[in-house]
């Protein structure tokens, strides 16, 4: 049985039922992506799915690390880079930051989270369970994100209206992150938006 494939530009991947498989999230991101990045930059794609968006910021940055909690999501962004021959992207698995040292910091952190208001403990519903509010995630990823990003780095998030976003943008206020929306989809059902944050204005 041939495994199904998907294409983004010249780029093929393979998926995975068990996957996230990319929908308009991420390809509001991929479609902001590339005035982010530069051949000096370092580059975290925090829950990389399938690896897109880690293999596309490669091929113009300087080293990208991509993790998830799925191991078949690793093992297939990991098989989806050799397919491509892009050789600066390691994947790993890790829950977040938990496999992450603190030793390790990037000038750029990509995360497209899990955002809608639902409970969905099931591997794959990883990929989209946001907790009751959904936020829950985000601010356990920005919790810990700060100690991994570098002087003057950015974060690039992904969040939904379906979100909590007031008790969003109050965490933000109060943690010490700047933001701004730098794109925005609206879809039948909700809008999605991309944020830019910084921890300086």
């Amino acid at each position: 049985m041939m495994a199904s494939v998907m294409y983004y530009k010249n780029l093929k991947f393979e998926l995975d039922p068990e996957v996230y498989e990319p929908h308009d999230d991420t390809f509001l991101i991929l479609d902001n992506l590339n005035w982010h990045l530069s051949k000096d930059l370092s580059v975290l794609d925090m829950g990389t799915g399938i690896g897109i968006i880690a293999i596309v910021a490669a091929l113009k940055s300087k080293e990208v690390l991509g993790v998830d909690i799925n191991e078949k999501a690793v093992n297939l962004a990991k098989k989806n880079a050799k397919l491509n021959q892009i050789s600066n992207v390691r994947f790993r698995i890790s829950n977040l930051f938990s496999n992450i040292s603190n030793l390790e910091q990037f000038d750029l952190i990509i995360f497209n989270p899990p955002y809608l208001p639902v409970e969905d403990s099931s591997i794959l519903g990883t990929a989209w369970s946001g907790g009751e509010n959904g936020i829950k995630v985000v601010i356990k990823f920005l919790r810990d994100a700060k100690r991994h990003l570098r002087n003057g780095g950015k974060i690039l998030l992904l969040l939904s209206s379906l979100s909590d976003l007031h008790s969003f943008h109050e965490f933000l206020t109060r943690h010490g992150y700047f933001h701004k929306i730098i794109a925005r989809k609206k879809l039948f059902f909700e809008e999605l938006f991309l944020y830019e944050l910084t921890t300086s204005p």
